[in-house]
């Protein structure tokens, strides 16, 4: 099975050197839309209103195949 390479940025560079066997390029993805929202839930900023997170795939040849992003944005209705 090939093996895939996770790159997250929440605001600081985190990159994957151990990488996750997948069957596909698809179930790599599959996986990074799945591990997004999961990321999201620990990292979006209690203070803050903008954040976005990123996971850049990269195949077992180091040749980036994926983009996929997520942002929270929060905005005050109250005065």
């Amino acid at each position: 099975m090939p093996r895939y390479f996770f790159d997250i940025n929440d605001g600081r560079n985190e990159r994957d050197e151990v990488g996750f066997e997948c069957a596909d390029l698809q179930a790599a993805v599959r996986h990074a839309k799945q591990a997004l929202p999961e990321i999201a839930a620990d990292e979006v900023p209690r203070d803050g209103q903008r954040h976005a997170l990123t996971v850049l795939i990269r195949d077992e040849n180091g040749q980036a195949v994926y983009l996929g992003a997520l942002a929270f944005t929060g905005t005050w209705l109250l005065a």
